[in-house]
């Protein structure tokens, strides 16, 4: 008796779960992406433009959850559709110029956003997605250029200022990075990724002490962050730490580097 009770405690959980799909919001999609359940968030987009496939935020948000599945191509078409139903609608440019971009179609990625900001002229999120394209496109020139100006519409805008700060720091203007790493922090302090360009910029500066200290600290607030494993490893390497290379080069092998797992079969960590 006690397992037909369980079994039918399952079925109406799945039956529940059924029909809480089929009769999704808008609103509970959202919310299904904000949790990156993204099978749920698609099997809710699907569920919900059987009925009604005029709504920009539900396409949008299909393309979110295809993304989140590895599926670009319907990603791409999903953004591209929401845009053709609003023009204006900034997300959805930037998830499709962003597929673009990692597919390997930053010129294409350009000149879309390029287009809408002539609709758009002032928007700080398509200068920084403007300022990424660029980057991709190897024109760090024109990447900065792009990040200043939404730093300048947009003060606070903390992603542009660490997009802004990684150029500066491929174009060796450490102390204009280091500042505004340091802005960044004030709206998070909690930013693995940031102390992770802080300690880069500290490496370039010749101050490993201050780059190992910022490492770790990146790492103690995200021990899986892979970048900065891959560093403090490499760090330690490069200052002739071999025993502490090893210890992190493994650590990034057990998260998947494949770079990490090469370097531990060299002879030089065979000895250690």
């Amino acid at each position: 008796m006690k397992k037909l009770i369980s079994f039918l405690a399952v079925a109406v959980t799945i039956l529940s779960s059924c029909k809480n799909v089929s009769n999704a919001t808008v609103d509970d999609i959202q919310k299904a992406c904000e949790k990156e359940d993204w099978r749920t968030a698609n099997e809710m987009c699907e569920a919900y433009m059987k009925k009604d496939r005029t709504n920009p935020v539900v396409l949008k948000c299909l393309g979110d959850a295809y993304l989140g599945l590895k599926d670009s191509a319907f990603a791409q078409y999903s953004y591209d559709q929401a845009v053709v139903l609003d023009s204006m609608y900034v997300d959805a440019i930037i998830g499709s110029a962003d597929v673009l971009m990692n597919g390997g179609s930053a010129p294409l990625a350009i000149s879309r956003l390029r287009t809408r900001m002539e609709y758009i002229p002032d928007n700080a999120q398509l200068h920084n997605a403007l300022g990424c394209a660029f980057r991709a496109d190897g024109n760090v020139n024109e990447a900065q250029a792009n990040f200043e100006r939404a730093v300048l519409l947009d003060a606070n805008y903390a992603l542009a200022r660490k997009n802004l700060a990684i150029v500066q720091i491929d174009n060796r203007d450490l102390d204009d990075a280091l500042l505004n790493l340091e802005i960044a922090l004030d709206e998070n302090p909690n930013q693995a990724d940031v102390y992770n360009y802080m300690a880069l910029a500290y490496v370039y500066k010749s101050q490993p002490e201050e780059a190992e200290k910022l490492f770790l600290k990146s790492i103690s607030i995200d021990e899986k962050y892979l970048p900065a494993v891959e560093n403090m490893a490499y760090h330690y390497e490069h200052n002739g730490n071999l025993d502490k290379a090893k210890k992190y080069y493994k650590k990034a092998a057990e998260l998947g580097s494949e770079k990490a797992k090469k370097l531990l079969e060299n002879s030089r960590f065979d000895k250690q």
